[in-house]
């Protein structure tokens, strides 16, 4: 694996300080050269301009070995994506980074922050650190801010992204399980709460993907309980202050699915919220899935069936009712069975990959599935008027 150390080199007039990094100090003109001191194991890549080359190349390559990234001055467009390509380039696959933006010029810092973020995800590159060298004129020295913090508040948008629009919350448990860890490994602060709200996110989220009603119920009043413990590990560990952002968001998210019991009126109604966070997510298949279980549910407790023990007996009536609906026969919930019918087909189609005769296109059993769910939303809402009359 390859350590190296990314620097920009730009024209100021760089004054010989003493710089300051993780308590050792490096005097210096030169934030390259007090890096490469400090990782003396990492290959020195030195970004630079014409400019700086004639300005700076010689005077650094006498005080530190490096190698030169050439790129252009980046006043255009097109000449930003060529720097871009050009630090790409620069970092072989799953390397180690430490990356230097103190002599960034223009655009080029927030650059190095975008490229450092494309190259964990597209290379694999483990991004050990992102430092700023600010020099404290007054004072007469410079010390290394650490923005590393910043880079993961990318993470943090990536994944807040993926809850919202896709409904992937494990990547944001993930987060708040490294954070709880990070917390007590380096000793900033010894967290708790946002280790369990992690936990809980990961498996809420887990068993809403494979439809675990009962365990997905549980796990939405864990969350809730947990959100109520965690503001006070925001206020000792300050990364993790962008959570403060999307605690609304979750419980607004996830409450509508907590309930001990989903065979109540209250536990049809959280298996509701189910679906509608499933198709609003894009989960069709199992969106569709659970439709035709809140059915069955819904028929149990309307018959007086047990809805675990006599499930299939239920589907059995069904199934006779739908029958029925097709042969056009009266006297029986014959509305039902024409739902039950069309539901069946439609969630045997999904479920089964396919695999029929004269399957339906993926994008008109998309809006079959959309529009089936108002009509079986209805048979829970009736269920719900019907316990709360009881």
């Amino acid at each position: 694996m390859e350590k190296l150390i990314l620097s920009f080199l730009g024209i100021g007039n760089y004054q010989e300080v003493p710089y300051s990094l993780d308590g050792e100090v490096y005097t210096t003109p030169y934030t390259q050269e007090a890096l490469a001191r400090h990782y003396p194991d990492y290959t020195l890549k030195v970004l630079l301009t014409q400019r700086a080359r004639e300005r700076h190349g010689e005077a650094l390559r006498a005080r530190v070995a490096y190698e030169e990234v050439p790129i252009p001055d980046g006043r255009t467009e097109e000449e930003i994506w060529r720097i871009f390509n050009a630090m790409a380039e620069a970092v072989p696959e799953g390397a180690r980074l430490v990356l230097d933006v103190s002599h960034g010029f223009r655009s080029q810092p927030i650059l190095g922050l975008a490229v450092a973020h494309f190259l964990r995800v597209a290379k694999e590159v483990r991004v050990e650190r992102i430092v700023y060298g600010v020099l404290l004129e007054e004072e007469g020295r410079g010390e290394f801010l650490d923005l590393t913090p910043f880079l993961d508040l990318l993470s943090w948008t990536e994944a807040t992204r993926d809850l919202v629009r896709y409904g992937f919350g494990r990547p944001l448990g993930e987060l708040l399980k490294s954070l709880h860890r990070q917390g007590w490994l380096t000793g900033e602060a010894q967290v708790r709460a946002l280790g369990t709200l992690g936990n809980t996110l990961d498996q809420l989220s887990l068993s809403l993907e494979l439809l675990r009603v009962r365990e997905t119920g549980e796990h939405a009043q864990g969350l809730l309980e947990a959100l109520g413990r965690v503001e006070g590990d925001l206020d000792l560990l300050p990364r993790s202050r962008p959570l403060g952002l999307l605690l609304r968001l979750l419980e607004a998210r996830y409450h509508p699915l907590a309930a001990e019991d989903p065979f109540s009126p209250e536990g049809l109604r959280a298996q509701a919220a189910m679906v509608d966070l499933l198709l609003q997510t894009g989960s069709l298949a199992q969106a569709v899935a659970l439709m035709r279980e809140l059915v069955v549910s819904r028929v149990c407790l309307e018959q007086g069936f047990d809805p675990l023990e006599e499930r299939e007996a239920v589907e059995g009536l069904l199934g006779d009712w739908s029958k029925k609906a097709k042969a056009g026969a009266e006297g029986y919930p014959g509305e039902l069975g024409q739902l039950w019918g069309e539901l069946s087909n439609i969630r045997n189609d999904t479920l089964h990959a396919s695999m029929r005769k004269q399957p339906t296109p993926a994008g008109s059993l998309e809006a079959r599935i959309r529009q089936m769910w108002p009509r079986v939303r209805a048979l829970v809402e009736e269920a719900h008027t019907a316990g709360e009359g009881s």
